[in-house]
């Protein structure tokens, strides 16, 4: 029955890439299909291999993938004596894979290209990072006697119940994983309902080890808190939001400033391209404020338009929303504002960030808010409670120093597995 559902996998996998293809196409971000028929050569896995020796195989699907292995694998690389071969699904990811090593755009999961790219590149060992699990890739790498390791792996219970459906594809597709490295326990505990006991281990979360050096963050927000007139005023900072969640924290912020005049929010959406959306919630909801893109101007809301900007404005805050929280998304990365020593408040939605959430929350340096009086009323009392805003701000970041290791946790374990050169 594997088989047949391989089979049966493999041949609607072209349809549903065409599917998703089309689906970008006819959304706002439709700009990053452009290359679509230049990327061709590689989604389908053609093209030379990429080194003389056989490299370490690492696969992230976009950019959070491959930043999350940014530090694992020049590592991983040293410790096997052997090139990089990154790839990704997305252009974004393979243009951040090619500060680490050579970067491909992975081939469609049907296997015929899939065993193709695998007999061309001859990879010494294959480590899949965080959710992807492509049954065709899976299953040539093990005919091709490759090793392959799931580190930073993530997986949700409705995924797992889908794949629990899917049984006998799920054990096929597992039967060549030496070890799946869970980025949590909750994620481990998944994991071996699929894979069984044994070869499932907690890690912890990569992305813990590579939050940057808070001194790196630069200047800009803070030339802009000045040049604004900002300066001595509380300022609320949400990151990544997503269209949903926006009108909720803007009515958030409003509420927020009857009990803390003067309250400042800028307002960082995930996906600058769609800075449009964000700026009609504000006006839907008569806030004025000015864009980023436009330059400082004297007011109380300021929209974000501009790539690169979320931790320098994390930096300035008092207090920080996650977005990707109060939706369906799953939440981004709640321990950034832990650099800077600030709190973060995010919804009840952090099923991709669960570890550092319950974390946060356990050491009161996280609070759920998952309505906008909720929130107004947390932003509210850090603002205003004596003592309240120090003690959080300090919370988050002795829970940030005991979330980090997960890196060397990794090493060990693969190395357990295939000891290095």
């Amino acid at each position: 029955m594997g088989y047949f559902l391989l089979l049966i996998y493999s041949l609607l996998a072209p349809v549903i890439a065409g599917l998703y293809a089309l689906f970008f196409l006819l959304s706002p971000r439709r700009s990053l299909m452009k290359d679509l028929g230049a990327e061709a050569g590689e989604r389908l896995g053609l093209g030379r291999a990429a080194h003389a020796d056989r490299p370490v195989w690492i696969h992230a699907a976009s950019l959070g993938e491959v930043k999350a292995i940014s530090k694992l694998a020049p590592e991983l690389a040293a410790a096997y004596k052997a090139p990089l071969l990154i790839t990704s699904s997305t252009a974004s990811g393979r243009a951040e894979a090619s500060k680490l090593g050579t970067a491909r755009l992975a081939p469609l999961d049907f296997y015929p290209l899939a065993a193709a790219f695998i007999r061309r590149q001859r990879p010494l060992l294959l480590v899949v990072a965080e959710t992807e699990i492509w049954p065709a890739t899976l299953y040539a790498a093990r005919r091709a006697g490759v090793p392959v390791f799931m580190a930073n792996a993530r997986i949700s219970r409705r995924t797992l119940n889908l794949y629990k459906f899917l049984s006998p594809l799920t054990r096929l597709a597992f039967s060549g994983v030496k070890l799946i490295m869970a980025q949590s326990a909750p994620d481990a505990a998944r994991f071996t309902e699929l894979a069984g006991p044994g070869r499932v281990i907690d890690t912890g979360n990569l992305k813990h080890d590579l939050l940057p050096d808070p001194s790196s963050a630069g200047d800009k927000a803070a030339a802009f808190v000045k040049a604004a007139g900002w300066e001595g005023a509380p300022v609320f900072t949400a990151g990544s939001t997503h269209r949903r969640e926006e009108p909720v924290i803007i009515e958030a912020w409003k509420e927020a400033r009857r009990r803390v005049p003067g309250l400042k929010l800028a307002l960082v959406p995930r996906h600058p391209e769609r800075a449009s959306e964000t700026a009609a919630a504000l006006e839907a909801a008569g806030v004025k404020f000015c864009r980023w893109s436009e330059g400082p101007v004297r007011s109380d809301c300021v929209l974000v338009d501009a790539m690169g900007l979320l931790l320098p404005f994390y930096a300035v805050s008092d207090i920080c929303f996650v977005g990707g929280t109060l939706d369906d998304t799953g939440g981004h990365n709640l321990l950034e504002p832990a650099l800077f020593g600030k709190p973060a408040l995010f919804g009840p939605n952090y099923s991709n960030a669960g570890q550092a959430a319950d974390a946060l929350i356990k050491g009161k340096g996280g609070f759920l808010a998952g309505t906008a009086p909720e929130l107004a009323e947390k932003i509210s009392a850090l603002l205003t409670v004596p003592g309240a805003l120090p003690e959080a701000g300090a919370a988050a970041s002795a829970t940030l120093a005991s979330l980090r290791g997960a890196t060397a946790r990794t090493m060990a374990a693969v190395a357990s597995q295939l000891p290095p050169r």
